[in-house]
């Protein structure tokens, strides 16, 4: 297996657990929550906050998934082109989406240095670590962008034929 291929799976699957992890995180925060407030009339101080900064992060790191993917507008229908105009335009489209990424990348690394000294109010965490999600999430794009260009989709496995 070649490193490039080693590392889109590691990728892949890496974010793929993360993200369901981040997600049965969110969802027992939210019904911890359903729970505490309407069976034992004592709501959580913490668990909404919880829950929507485990959903920013979730959002931030599916959305490199989707851009290893190849999931994003510019590429869309693209396999209807005739091939010879199929990597020209994913060459632009991984470019111009990169470029994009890059500047959110810098603005967010901004955001998140800016609220270091910011606490949330129900789990005194800092702020920074909420905005971090930002220049994570699209420095992974942009990983998920280049991979997506250098290592090729395997073909999904045929379904077995009915009898």
């Amino acid at each position: 297996m070649s490193i490039l291929r080693f590392l889109d799976a590691f990728f892949v699957r890496g974010l793929a657990t993360l993200c369901g992890l981040l997600f049965a995180v969110m969802l027992v925060a939210i019904l911890g929550q359903v729970l505490m407030r309407y069976a034992f009339s004592a709501p959580l101080s913490w668990s909404e906050e919880l829950a929507r900064y485990t959903m920013v992060w979730l959002a931030m790191l599916a959305s490199a998934l989707c851009a290893r993917k190849g999931q994003h507008l510019a590429l869309i229908g693209a396999e209807m082109l005739p091939p010879r105009l199929r990597l020209p335009l994913r060459l632009i489209g991984t470019a111009i989406a990169c470029a994009i990424l890059s500047v959110l990348f810098w603005h967010g690394w901004d955001l998140a240095e800016r609220a270091i000294r910011q606490r949330t109010p129900g789990l005194g965490l800092s702020m920074s670590w909420i905005y971090a999600a930002l220049p994570t999430g699209f420095a992974l794009m942009i990983l998920g962008q280049l991979l997506g260009l250098f290592v090729p989709e395997e073909p999904a496995p045929a379904e077995p034929a009915a009898h």
